[in-house]
């Protein structure tokens, strides 16, 4: 795992607001383009697509399956 990774997982693991939490992760609630790649919470192996969560234990929140956040597929 990388160090930038770790740490924004400790800063995650820090922050019991919500709202900060979506900051740090770096949540956006829209596809991130990457070159010609679009990636998607639906193609995080985190996403719970029954339940549109997140099941990253550092994150742990309802998401939409198009949303991306910098933890995408750590």
């Amino acid at each position: 795992m990388e160090a930038s990774t770790q740490a924004i997982i400790d800063r995650l693991r820090a922050t019991p607001d919500m709202e900060q939490r979506e900051e740090i992760a770096g949540l956006v609630r829209k596809p991130h383009k990457n070159g010609g790649a679009t990636q998607q919470c639906h193609e995080c192996i985190y996403f719970m697509p029954n339940h549109a969560f997140c099941n990253l234990p550092e994150l742990n929140f309802p998401v939409n399956a198009d949303w991306w956040c910098k933890l995408w597929r750590m």
